[in-house]
């Protein structure tokens, strides 16, 4: 768990900490990366998933490995089918032929299990999403930050209370002077960034 791999992962570890995520290993402190390891990490992977999505996959490869894990798992298995003349997807033609679930649209999954009322984010809404995250935090006033930090989500006020430790009446108070300033916006009693800027 001390050696971050690849290097560039460490902003991600960090995030994961920062919103109450988790960094699990089963190996102690010290232990080296190596290759061998990968493929015994993706068995823990297709465990704590509902199911696996395989996109493309050679004959013989970790992500196929990683399949066969979910399969004894009992997960499902998701793959989006392959030119027959692409070797680069020979697994996941030869995973569906097996059973796995042909998949051609993320609608596809989520009617998988069960969920009907869901929004797909269109390309325009996910760029001025993503201006909203990259927003410099120096420009929202120091005592927003912490619960600012949270709001790339949309969150009701008792999750938002439950995250940041604050009082309902603080956290209520704090939101009206927010959303006062335009820095966020509440939609159906849920709080997030104010994507369409002040």
């Amino acid at each position: 768990m001390d050696y971050i791999y690849p290097p560039e992962n460490e902003e991600i570890y960090e995030k994961i900490l920062e919103e109450g995520g988790a960094i699990i290993s089963e190996y102690p402190e010290g232990t080296e990366p190596s290759s061998e390891k990968f493929r015994q990490r993706n068995r823990i992977v297709s465990a704590l998933s509902l199911g696996v999505l395989v996109v493309a996959a050679e004959y013989r490869s970790g992500t196929t490995i990683t399949a066969r894990y979910a399969k004894e798992q009992g997960k499902d298995i998701f793959c989006i089918p392959s030119a027959i003349t692409n070797s680069k997807g020979i697994g996941t033609n030869i995973l569906i032929k097996k059973g796995a679930i042909l998949v051609q649209t993320p609608k596809d999954i989520i009617q998988e299990y069960g969920v009907d009322n869901y929004k797909q984010i269109t390309i325009d809404e996910l760029e001025k999403e993503n201006q909203a995250k990259q927003i410099s935090l120096n420009e929202i006033p120091e005592e927003y930050r912490e619960m600012y930090k949270l709001l790339y989500e949309p969150l009701s006020v008792d999750e938002i209370s439950l995250k940041t430790k604050m009082d309902i009446t603080e956290v209520y108070s704090m939101l009206f002077m927010m959303e006062l300033e335009g820095l966020i916006k509440k939609h159906e009693n849920k709080y997030r960034y104010n994507l369409e800027g002040k």
